[in-house]
């Protein structure tokens, strides 16, 4: 599809609501990790709060919002990144243009970023991968890890892209989703999210935030 130009602005809760409610429950229980078709409403009811946490910006094409971005501070200088694009504007460029928007940032050079794919997700791999994430190793069954540490500049990012036949996001299951974090302080970094509901970092920041396309 044709790439589109959006503003970006910090996120309200008004447009975090209109963009969930632009999002099929398909998509909706793909980047929350949900069984079934949940609501739009069930949705906005449990994870309003988390759809705004960190840095939040919003993707708006007019005044309609099309994608969203968190990016929300660990400790020691370590970060999760999340997006989330309605499904009508899925690969127009908002979520390449929200993370480049990120890691362009001066604010977050030497920090690192951290993102959870699952396994088979080609595209949102290719995502991750065109804005310099690598994998790295994790404990969770069917999901992938990648990491950036911003760079001062680009340049170093382009140097790893360029020649590495990684596209943009395309066509298919591309939910990209947030590395969930352990139940309790004790548990590994990495630890098993466990089965049967959404996984939710200790911070209160739900997992799977990242787009299907």
């Amino acid at each position: 599809m044709t790439a589109v130009i959006a503003t970006v602005e910090p996120a309200t809760a008004d447009a975090v609501e209109s963009l969930v409610r632009a999002c099929s429950p398909e998509g909706l229980a793909w980047r929350f990790t949900l069984p079934g078709r949940p609501a739009p409403d069930w949705i906005l009811v449990r994870y309003r709060a988390f759809l705004l946490a960190g840095e939040a910006l919003v993707a708006k094409v007019g005044d309609a919002a099309v994608g969203l971005v968190n990016l929300v501070p660990e400790s020691d200088r370590q970060a999760e990144l999340g997006v989330l694009v309605a499904d009508a504007w899925r690969r127009r460029g908002i979520a390449s243009a929200l993370v480049r928007g990120l890691t362009e940032d001066v604010r977050w050079t030497g920090w690192t970023l951290h993102a959870t794919v699952q396994v088979g997700n080609a595209p949102a791999e290719g995502l991750l991968r065109a804005h310099g994430f690598h994998p790295v190793p994790t404990f969770e069954r069917g999901d992938k890890e990648f990491e950036l540490v911003v760079p001062t500049s680009m340049t170093g990012v382009m140097k790893e892209v360029v020649g590495g036949g990684v596209g943009e996001a395309g066509a298919g299951p591309d939910g990209v989703q947030r590395r969930a974090a352990a139940a309790d302080a004790g548990r590994r970094r990495y630890g098993p999210a466990g089965r049967g509901g959404p996984r939710e970092r200790t911070a209160g920041v739900a997992a799977a935030l990242l787009p299907r396309g």
